[in-house]
């Protein structure tokens, strides 16, 4: 009944607030929906027990009609190499902006591996600031056509591919 109307476009996992790892299979009715429904679902995501982006490889294999939003881009340096790969590899895996400072991999790197067609903006609601985030965005020394699809094409796109 939510996804009826459009209120709602998709899913968020937290797993490291639920301490539910992402591999539990309390999650597969959601997965199922998303796939079929090819809705989005941001996963939060850091190096631990719950939501390493690591745990996601075979769930991103087996959901290829869903799209993963690896939120903070993996958290800190071992979470965003991690998160890298699995964007890389995926093609339903992108990389959401909010808190990537919170790795000391400079994000230009991340760009030029994955690619700005990979990464979504993000401002993780009230507890960051918008103008914060927005800023640090582009204060990244990149040329601005690859800011613009950051900032809301790549999302259109994925919010375009639901049924």
């Amino acid at each position: 009944d939510c996804f009826a109307r459009d209120i709602f476009v998709g899913f968020k996992f937290l797993c490291d607030y639920w301490h539910v790892p992402v591999t539990d299979a309390r999650f597969h009715s959601a997965l199922d929906y998303a796939h079929r429904h090819r809705l989005p679902i941001l996963v939060h995501t850091w190096q631990g027990p719950y939501d390493s982006p690591a745990m996601l490889t075979d769930i991103v294999k087996r959901y290829p009609e869903a799209s993963f939003l690896l939120a903070h881009a993996g958290g800190g340096d071992e979470g965003r190499h991690e998160a890298e790969e699995i964007a890389r590899s995926n093609d339903n895996v992108y990389l959401e902006w909010c808190g990537t400072f919170c790795s000391s991999v400079p994000f230009e790197e991340t760009l030029a591996k994955v690619g700005a067609h990979k990464v979504v903006f993000g401002t993780d609601g009230v507890c960051h600031s918008l103008i914060w985030e927005l800023g640090r965005l582009l204060s990244l020394d990149v040329p601005e056509e690859t800011i613009r699809p950051i900032l809301g094409q790549n999302m259109r796109t994925i919010l375009g591919r639901r049924r």
